[in-house]
C-alpha cells in the first residue's frame, strides 16, 4: 500500500520509491549536508520508512541546493540530478476557496468586501522560480504552472491556517499531470529480497565522508 501524503516529499534526485526503498541506507547524509534543516528522517511511527528521508513542507521546504544528490552513497538520490529546474519531487496546488489572493479577486469582481480578502503572493514572492513555476494572472491569481519543482518553499511561507497551498509528492495521484513518474511500492519480504539482491556499479559514489557540516543529527523526528 502506497505511504504518500500530502506536504511531505523526498529529496530532490530520488529515484522512484521502489527503488528508493531498495537503496536507501538510512546514512543521514543527506540529513547532515542541508544547510536549511529541510530535510528529517522519518520517526518510529512510519512503520518500513523509519529513518528515511523526508522533507516536510508545513514546516520547512526545499531551497533546491542540491548538496544532498552529491553525498548520497547507494544512488537512492540521483547524483546527475544538479540543477533544480529538471528536479521534481511533486507539484503545488492552490485551494482556491481559502486562497487571499483569490478571495480579494472574487472581491473585486463583486465590488464588495467582507474585510477578509487581503492581497498576499507570498507563494509567488517565496518562489525560487518565481515567474517560471509560479506566475500571477492578471497580477493577481497565482497560477501554478509544469515548471514546479514541488520544492514546497510556498507552503512553508503561505500564512494561512491551514495552509491555502499544498504539494502533492511525484507518484500520488494528482500529480502525474506535470508529468511525474509512477512510483511502486514494495511490501516487506520483497523490500528485503530486492536489498539482498542490490549490487553496486563500478560508476557508484565511493562511501567516504567527504563533506564538511556544522550540524550534528541527534535524533529523528
Amino acid at each position: 500500500m502506497s505511504d504518500f501524503k500530502i506536504n511531505r516529499t523526498r529529496p530532490p534526485g530520488a529515484v522512484n520509491e521502489k527503488d528508493f526503498m531498495s537503496l536507501c541506507i538510512r546514512c543521514a547524509r543527506c540529513v547532515a549536508v542541508c544547510p536549511y534543516n529541510s530535510i528529517k528522517r522519518a520517526g518510529v511511527m512510519s512503520g518500513i520508512q523509519v529513518g528515511t528521508p523526508y522533507i516536510y513542507d508545513d514546516d520547512k521546504g526545499c531551497y533546491m541546493c542540491m548538496l544532498c544528490t552529491q553525498v548520497c552513497p547507494t544512488g537512492a538520490l540521483d547524483r546527475k540530478s544538479t540543477e533544480p529546474e529538471q528536479t521534481q519531487i511533486g507539484v503545488a496546488q492552490i485551494d482556491e476557496t481559502t486562497c487571499l489572493n483569490h478571495l480579494y479577486a472574487r472581491d473585486e469582481a463583486a465590488g464588495k468586501t467582507d474585510g477578509t480578502a487581503l492581497y498576499c503572493n507570498t507563494c509567488y514572492n517565496s518562489c525560487p522560480l518565481q515567474g517560471k513555476a509560479i506566475y500571477l494572472e492578471d497580477l493577481v491569481i497565482p497560477i501554478i504552472t509544469d515548471e514546479c519543482t514541488g520544492c514546497g518553499v510556498c507552503v512553508e511561507r503561505c500564512p494561512n491556517t491551514p495552509r491555502s497551498i499544498k504539494v502533492i509528492p511525484t507518484g500520488m495521484p494528482g500529480a502525474e499531470k506535470v508529468g511525474a513518474r509512477d512510483r511502486g511500492v514494495v511490501n516487506r519480504d520483497e523490500l528485503l529480497k530486492e536489498k539482498e539482491e542490490i549490487k553496486r556499479s563500478d560508476d557508484e559514489v565511493i562511501f567516504e565522508y567527504n563533506f564538511d557540516t556544522s550540524n550534528v543529527v541527534k535524533e529523528w523526528e
